[in-house]
């Protein structure tokens, strides 16, 4: 190791450079000499912006952003420390102008510290325009991004308020004619209620530059009232339930359109105009009933409010059965004969009310064939029966069995 710091003469190089360290210390330390720097992009501070306002409703709409370069001179060790933010540059607006319009303006370049001086900047002066400070109101509307889904509407929105006032330069207000909220409605099923920013917008719908203008307030409550329509028949109840007469209704017309919150709407699946008396009602009656929605819903708009039920009574009914029920009554009876039943069913026709009919069953149906084997000879014989059926019904037509009789 000592043969390698040796060879490359480390110890002399070291010296060298520390030497030349306390050269440099001593020379700025009692010589200090002087020199020029150049800083960029330092930021121009606007005062009296709002005496500007106070004496002159005048508001600076542009010039707020302007940056400068200036040169400073001074001793080396000053500068050597003196950054760009310890510049502060300022102008004052408040100085020169007094009516709207676009000013040259000159700003002072100020310095942290003594010994320092401003020899040179770039521009010469700041750029500032100026405009009058109005107030204008303008109306809120709304943009849907699309249609209420079928079966659905939507009823008229409504805003926590219908127009915003709006402050600002005047050639800036002037290109304002509307505030617009945009609400994505697709696939709204349920009334929406919602606080939603909005943008100022010029008479072409597009955005306008609110950099200057000042608002009332900042959102507006928006409520969209989400209905659902729903078509439901028209139902009469025949009362009382247990009567014989066959009624059926028409009722014209057969249906109506109700509207409401889809909760209430979804629940209901008719509507009951009232009650027809079966007892009373004859065949080609028509009754009168006003159209009474539940509560919570109400008619589409254009549909009817009453309907005409028209009462049909239904003349007899026929229908025909299978019976099983079948027995023999013989009168006057020969101890000798063998009397037996050929028939084991018989189709018998009632007629009846359609209710009424309704009702029976084939067991409820029964056949007597009377009989005198006495009086009868051997072999088969064709032998009338009497049909029992439920009461209010009729048997229609006559029903015959067939008998076989044998003696040893």
């Amino acid at each position: 190791m000592k043969n390698w710091f040796e060879k490359h003469d480390i110890f002399t190089r070291l010296l060298s450079v520390v030497a030349a360290i306390v050269l440099w210390g001593y020379f700025m330390g009692i010589q200090n000499p002087t020199r020029t720097l150049e800083y960029k992009d330092i930021s121009v501070q606007l005062t009296g912006v709002d005496e500007l306002y106070n004496s002159y409703n005048l508001k600076v709409i542009s010039g707020a952003d302007e940056t400068v370069d200036v040169r400073v001179f001074g001793s080396s060790s000053r500068l050597a420390t003196l950054t760009a933010s310890q510049i502060k540059v300022k102008a004052d607006v408040s100085e020169s102008i007094t009516a709207p319009g676009v000013y040259e303006i000159a700003y002072h370049v100020i310095l942290p510290e003594s010994g320092m001086t401003c020899v040179g900047r770039s521009p010469e002066t700041i750029s500032v325009t100026v405009d009058s400070v109005e107030t204008k109101t303008v109306p809120v509307s709304l943009n849907l991004s699309d249609d209420a889904a079928k079966g659905y509407v939507f009823e008229q929105p409504t805003l926590s308020v219908e127009s915003v006032e709006i402050s600002g330069p005047e050639t800036a207000l002037d290109k304002v004619t509307s505030a617009v909220i945009n609400i994505d409605t697709s696939d709204l099923k349920d009334t929406l209620t919602e606080n939603y920013t909005y943008k100022l917008v010029d008479k072409n719908g597009q955005a306008v530059d609110t950099t200057n203008i000042s608002r009332s307030v900042a959102s507006i409550a928006v409520t969209i009232p989400v209905k659902q329509v729903k078509s439901v028949p028209l139902k009469v109840t025949i009362a009382p339930e247990n009567a014989e007469t066959d009624i059926s209704t028409t009722i014209s017309p057969k249906s109506v359109e109700i509207i409401g919150d889809p909760s209430t709407v979804s629940g209901i699946d008719s509507i009951v105009l009232g009650a027809v008396n079966a007892n009373t009602a004859e065949d080609g009656d028509t009754f009168e009933f006003d159209i009474s929605v539940p509560t919570g819903v109400r008619l589409n708009d254009g549909q009817p409010t009453s309907a005409t039920v028209t009462v049909s009574v239904a003349s007899d009914a026929r229908e025909t059965f299978e019976i099983t029920d079948i027995s023999l009554n013989d009168i006057n009876k020969d101890e000798n004969a063998e009397v037996s039943l050929e028939t084991n069913s018989l189709q018998v026709t009632l007629s009846g009310t359609r209710k009424q009919l309704e009702a029976v069953d084939a067991s409820d149906i029964s056949a007597v064939a009377e009989i005198a084997s006495a009086d009868l000879s051997d072999g088969q014989h064709t032998i009338g029966a009497t049909i029992s059926s439920p009461d209010n019904t009729t048997v229609i037509g006559t029903y015959s069995v067939t008998v076989r009789i044998t003696r040893p």
